[in-house]
């Protein structure tokens, strides 16, 4: 007998004409997103709230299983909300099946109605590829205690300025101690700390024997001064000490004094909005260019 394509592959490996479930739809998962609302008693900011619940359904033994996600300080008992296991309708008229569930619909399962709002891609394709319009998904609902939390907890990281009385309020409490005015350093380096602008620039070096240098240029915001570093390609022949320049205040015009201990008025010093990609800076003599700028920076 010749032998078949069938007949190559192992018997262990062979799938039948007809595949039972558990093999057909091995590790394939439905999952709907819902939310269900509970009453909320002896509390004036709010009457009830909503529960978000993540609907899974495993095709390969029709079995339900339901979970709730954590939310930090909500004083509920929260994560597996229902465990893997058939559920009955609620007519008792068989179990629960994937033409149960619809995007915009509501299900009951023992006794609690829950809200369909969505599910995954994969989930409306596996609908999509069987003829059924499992419906649009709708946004989430945001209960009153939701919105209070999140707003609470953007205020307490900082997101959001004081108002005007809360600062008034704020500098009176600093003047009853005696606490001496805010240092304008001082909160530039809190505020700009670890933010640097990085950019890369070039210096045409026009003495004998001289040549274009490639320089990077670091310039820290919570000081407001400048180190900037040679950038040497391999086997350039030049020393491998980068420093150009090293960190501290750049002025716009630099000179020596001729005579120590003498007074001079100060140039002002190169601020953030001097260094523009395609301008030029005079470093202490030096025409450095500015050609291109991080991410960060841009």
């Amino acid at each position: 007998l010749p032998i078949s394509d069938e007949d190559l592959i192992p018997k262990n490996m062979r799938y039948p004409k007809i595949c039972p479930a558990w093999l057909k739809h091995e590790k394939q998962v439905l999952r709907f997103y819902g939310f269900f609302q509970e009453a909320v008693t002896e509390r004036p900011d709010e009457n009830s709230r909503y529960r978000h619940v993540s609907i899974m359904y495993y095709m390969e033994d029709g079995t339900l299983g339901m979970s709730e996600p954590k939310i930090e300080n909500s004083g509920i008992p929260q994560g597996s909300f229902l465990k893997r296991h058939r559920v009955p309708r609620e007519d008792g008229q068989g179990f629960i099946g994937p033409d149960d569930f619809r995007c915009g619909q509501e299900i009951t399962l023992y006794g609690r109605t829950y809200h369909i709002t969505g599910c995954d891609r994969f989930t409306r394709w596996f609908y999509e590829e069987n003829g059924i319009d499992v419906g649009e998904d709708e946004p989430m609902v945001v209960d009153n205690w939701q919105k209070s939390y999140k707003l609470q907890k953007t205020i307490e990281r900082g997101g959001m300025p004081l108002t005007r009385s809360a600062v008034d309020a704020k500098n009176l409490a600093k003047f009853q101690i005696g606490a001496p005015p805010a240092d304008k350093k001082f909160s530039q380096f809190l505020l700009n700390d670890r933010k640097v602008l990085r950019f890369k620039g070039y210096w045409d070096d026009t003495t004998p024997y001289g040549a274009r240098i490639y320089l990077i240029l670091h310039y820290y915001l919570a000081d407001n001064s400048m180190e900037i570093n040679e950038a040497h390609c391999r086997n350039s022949g030049r020393d491998a000490y980068p420093v150009f320049m090293k960190r501290g205040p750049l002025r716009k015009k630099n000179a020596v004094s001729s005579i120590p201990g003498t007074l001079s008025s100060e140039a002002p010093l190169y601020m953030p909005e001097d260094l523009l990609v395609g301008g030029a800076i005079d470093v202490w003599g030096r025409k450095v260019v500015l050609y291109d700028c991080d991410d960060f920076t841009q």
